[in-house]
């Protein structure tokens, strides 16, 4: 079989069932049965699963040889049959095997691909992630994930937004604070970017409507199921608009990703056991959520933020609905939220619940420099450290609004998944730097 490297594979869901017809297939070994005088696999891709029989007998040595996971190329006949495995994506047709490659044999596996009546921890499973990405309940949720980022890119697209690409090492604090990994940058310190937040801004009040997903960082010492130290965001920022119009946007853009999920992944939807329906959507201030959340005997009070149990409440009260509870206090929200009463106190700032989980926050955004100024210092942060910020807004400015979605937090939502890591593809907390 010296020349089968040269020919050109299919994928398993392009074989058509037309008898005696020649394929010529790669996969990875997903099931093994031998019955003496006849053999029997399961070839996987990333297409499906499709049943092998081997009966010619110059093939038994080498198919002794073969392990789970062993990566093989096959050259077969389409034959009718009656596949009893449920795996298989086509239950009428098998492969006979008349040649055969091993092109990578695998050594004995550290963790199982299919897991027969027992589960493999997650810590483990993301000690081997390239080999828990063959599973498929995990290529369902990156398959999802990767429709999620697509549909975000499609709504804004389509809603005339330019896609721009800040930069991802900053000179200071997107948001203040001091939870920031510091990077040695030539002769200078630098940061990794907490946010593309004040770079959104900067191209708001010139393109008036831009649109990013871009990686951010964060050195908070949380190890929670709901937290990554290095995430994806899903951005927006618009010019001429206020806060409410904003989150109308974010409104629009979840159900129509979600609309899409159930249309165009129903297949991964099945394998999670997901039966999704587009969100609808409720509007509450701030100062209408704190006494409903109170009414419920939750602990919280007038001044708090919403804690993991507020927003589980909110997800029993409203199911399957993205809650926007906005008009918050100017202290609990960040010094580039608009002042929206400052006689009372309120911002024009916002948080988007869904499932349970704050999925988005967001907000109209301060447009002039003597106000950010003030509220710099009021935050206790030095105007100097923002100056080529601040200074971009002295020249004519609009007002703008804007927000983010977590990538990873959004899916964990949408697909109920207990562990924000399980939308990770390789997850960066405070306890893992690799693999």
């Amino acid at each position: 079989m010296a020349d089968i490297e040269k020919e050109k594979s299919i994928y398993i869901n392009e074989i058509k069932d037309k008898e005696n017809e020649k394929v010529f297939l790669e996969g990875w070994i997903h099931e093994l049965r031998d019955l003496a005088k006849i053999k029997f696999f399961l070839l996987r891709d990333n297409s499906g699963i499709v049943q092998c029989v081997i009966k010619n007998e110059k093939l038994f040595d080498l198919f002794s040889r073969l392990t789970l996971e062993t990566v093989v190329a096959v050259r077969g006949k389409i034959r009718k049959a009656e596949v009893k495995s449920k795996e298989v994506l086509n239950n009428k047709i098998e492969i006979e095997v008349e040649d055969l490659n091993i092109i990578n044999k695998a050594e004995a596996l550290p963790i199982q691909v299919v897991e027969k009546g027992i589960s493999t921890e997650l810590a483990k499973r993301l000690d081997y992630r390239s080999i828990d990405l063959r599973k498929a309940r995990s290529k369902a949720i990156f398959s999802i994930e990767s429709e999620i980022a697509h549909s975000f890119r499609e709504f804004f697209y389509n809603n005339g937004f330019t896609e721009i690409q800040p930069p991802c090492i900053i000179a200071t604090a997107s948001e203040g604070g001091t939870a920031l990994f510091p990077v040695q940058y030539f002769e200078k310190k630098a940061f990794l970017a907490q946010s593309p937040q004040l770079y959104k801004q900067l191209a708001a009040i010139a393109l008036e409507k831009v649109t990013c997903i871009v990686p951010v960082w964060r050195a908070e010492k949380h190890n929670t199921i709901r937290h990554l130290n290095e995430s994806r965001q899903m951005d927006i920022e618009v010019a001429f608009v206020n806060d409410m119009e904003v989150m109308k946007y974010l409104e629009d853009c979840v159900k129509f990703i979600v609309s899409n999920v159930i249309e165009k992944c129903k297949k991964e939807l099945e394998i999670l056991n997901l039966n999704l329906k587009v969100p609808k959507a409720k509007y509450l201030s701030y100062d209408e959520t704190i006494p409903l959340l109170q009414k419920k005997k939750v602990d919280i009070k007038h001044g708090d933020d919403l804690s993991p149990e507020a927003e589980k409440k909110l997800e029993e009260i409203y199911p399957n609905t993205i809650v926007f509870v906005h008009s918050w206090p100017i202290k609990l929200k960040p010094f580039y939220i608009w002042p929206k009463d400052e006689k009372r106190g309120i911002s024009a700032g916002f948080d988007a619940l869904f499932g349970g989980i704050e999925i988005s926050s967001g907000g109209q955004r301060v447009h002039k420099a003597d106000v950010l100024i003030r509220q710099l210092k009021d935050k206790g942060l030095n105007p100097e450290h923002f100056k080529s910020y601040i200074d971009a807004f002295r020249y004519g400015a609009p007002y703008h609004s804007g927000w983010s979605i977590g990538l990873e937090r959004f899916t964990m939502a949408l697909l109920k998944l207990d562990n924000i890591r399980e939308a990770c593809i390789w997850p960066r907390d405070r306890d893992r730097l690799t693999p």
